[in-house]
């Protein structure tokens, strides 16, 4: 909603000094003027200059919330319209509401008109009645009745807490969605190691994918194919074993760099860094199951268990909590109770080796959001098959090589 101000000839044939106006565009601001108050104000419109937060402008200017448009007609006294009057400083959005609430002066010659929302006809007449706005003093009786309107605090520019830290927001179904994604995931590791591959690595591609398309906007030069097809070609990679999987990294390293030789840009060490970087992060975070399916069915699904309660204990605790770090802890909690049940009913993993695999999750499982959030390079770009993976970019590598060695 714009403020338009009017002064001099334009205030006394409109009655009004100051009015609130919605419209998207400049031009459709005074369309709404011109409607409103007859043609004595238009034509005073055609000999006046207009200005939008204290600039000279055109009609096509789009308007924001907040915006003060004025009307300015030419200095009385016979002046022509190649007479430019003094322009106002500009005017604050704060200045401008104070304005608003502020009575005229007796001088002003004019009543404030306080308009309601227009109607879908854009007529500013009223949708029921078809009775013109009311003016303030038809306004009184209602205004002694309801209390006065109170702006809304302004919305931070960043989020509270650590730059790097998760908070978890109850915007979508988490709870649903997180419960779906383990179930799946759950059961295409029953399926075998070429179908827990195939879901994961369609997961990790529209992971990286997502995560591209974070940094292009802010300037960087990735090459974007080699990223998404580098994550999703890991977990494939895995069903042969580690060696394939090395091999297969390293093959990615080689082709990216000679891409950026050849597409010459500003920073090729820096793209093919980052290229590397999204491709192995989220590729080794989902080809640590598959590796692990190739062991047997308990590891996978232990390191599935010891995510899934990390990620629930943080989201559930985490909403709506008044400290970053309560998140994080329900979720080391969730995971301590994982190793418990790990070292009792799981018998791949007794004795000290059980709490060995919980102090590598308990670890580095809270430390996985920050490290996507470090991915992204904000923490609150949307990328929520990166947020789906996130626990196991540190912890899945490391604690597959740590339940690898216990088993043999």
């Amino acid at each position: 909603m714009a403020v338009l101000r009017l002064f001099a000839s334009a205030r006394e044939a409109a009655g009004v000094a100051v009015d609130r106006v919605d419209a998207a565009t400049l031009a459709d601001a005074l369309d709404e003027a011109r409607m409103r108050y007859g043609e004595h104000f238009a034509a005073v419109l055609e000999r006046s200059r207009v200005w939008v937060n204290g600039q000279p402008v055109d009609g096509d200017t789009p308007l924001r919330e907040g915006d003060v448009v004025a009307v300015l007609p030419p200095v009385s006294g016979g002046s022509d319209t190649t007479v430019v009057p003094r322009p106002t400083p500009p005017v604050s959005v704060p200045a401008a509401m104070a304005d608003i609430a502020a009575p005229l002066p007796p001088t002003s010659g004019g009543l404030r008109l306080v308009v309601d929302a227009p109607s879908p006809s854009g007529n500013g007449f009223s949708r029921k009645t078809g009775a013109a706005p009311r003016t303030e003093g038809a306004l009184a009786a209602k205004a002694a009745l309801e209390p006065e309107p109170k702006l809304l605090p302004p919305v931070p520019e960043r989020l509270p807490g650590p730059p790097l830290a998760v908070l978890p927001t109850a915007d979508r179904p988490h709870v649903r969605l997180g419960l779906a994604w383990t179930a799946v995931t759950v059961a295409a590791a029953v399926g075998g190691r070429i179908t827990l591959a195939l879901w994961l690595g369609g997961a990790a591609a529209i992971a990286a994918a997502q995560v591209v398309r974070v940094w292009v906007p802010k300037g960087e030069r990735p090459v974007s194919l080699f990223a998404v097809a580098g994550a999703a070609a890991l977990p494939l990679a895995a069903i042969s074993g580690l060696g394939v999987l090395i091999q297969v990294t390293l093959v990615l390293l080689v082709a990216t760099f000679v891409q950026r030789l050849r597409v010459t840009t500003k920073a090729p060490f820096r793209d093919v860094a980052l290229t590397v970087l999204v491709a192995l992060a989220v590729g080794l975070a989902a080809a640590a199951p598959v590796l692990l399916r190739g062991l047997g069915l308990a590891a996978p699904l232990a390191l599935l268990a010891f995510a899934a309660a990390h990620d629930m204990g943080a989201y559930l605790v985490g909403t709506g909590a008044t400290a970053t770090w309560e998140g994080p802890v329900a979720g080391i909690a969730a995971v301590a109770c994982v190793t418990l049940f790990v070292a009792v009913l799981v018998p791949s993993f007794t004795g000290a080796g059980s709490f060995a695999l919980g102090v590598v999750a308990g670890t580095l499982a809270p430390l996985g959001p920050l490290a996507a959030s470090a991915l992204l390079g904000d923490r609150s770009a949307p990328a929520p098959a990166l947020r789906r993976l996130d626990s196991l970019l540190l912890m899945g590598p490391v604690w597959a090589w740590v339940a690898a060695a216990l088993l043999h």
